[in-house]
């Protein structure tokens, strides 16, 4: 979901701080202080808004709904490009490593990768969205032989 503005929101100074804040609500999964970042900047009364934070605990917070016990490993982030909406454009993508651990003792390894797409015009943001459409770290590393 996105703000849906072609008009600047942000100065360009206010947007290079909202992208680093931002980056680091995704590296610490939590949508909290995505909410608070999203309020700080005063984003929270545009129209998308609400759905935008709600989208943020599925994309973040995803494994506090798990059933069993879950460590994160690492969260990282790589560069991306959008493959459907904004087709070819440049996007943030994270990817998490954790383990679940399984009712037999058993730790299982998975990784999830999500994608924030900033829009900007001169350098000003005029809409954040959830990439759904995105290549995953190993593709693009195919894409870059």
């Amino acid at each position: 979901m996105s703000f849906k503005t072609s008009v600047p929101i942000l100065s360009k100074e206010e947007t290079k701080k909202f992208i680093k804040q931002i980056d680091l609500a995704c590296r610490l999964l939590d949508a909290q202080v995505l909410k608070w970042v999203v309020e700080k900047f005063d984003l929270h009364e545009l129209e998308d808004s609400p759905e935008f934070l709600k989208d943020a605990i599925d994309k973040l917070e995803f494994w506090k709904k798990k059933e069993s016990s879950v460590q994160i490993k690492t969260v990282g982030s790589f560069e991306t490009k959008c493959i459907a909406c904004v087709f070819g454009k440049k996007v943030n993508g994270y990817l998490v490593s954790y383990f679940e651990e399984k009712p037999d003792g058993f730790k299982v390894h998975y990784e999830r990768q999500f994608a924030v797409n900033f829009l900007l015009k001169e350098g000003q943001l005029t809409d954040i969205a959830w990439c759904h459409s995105f290549l995953y770290k190993e593709e693009m590393e195919q894409v870059q032989k």
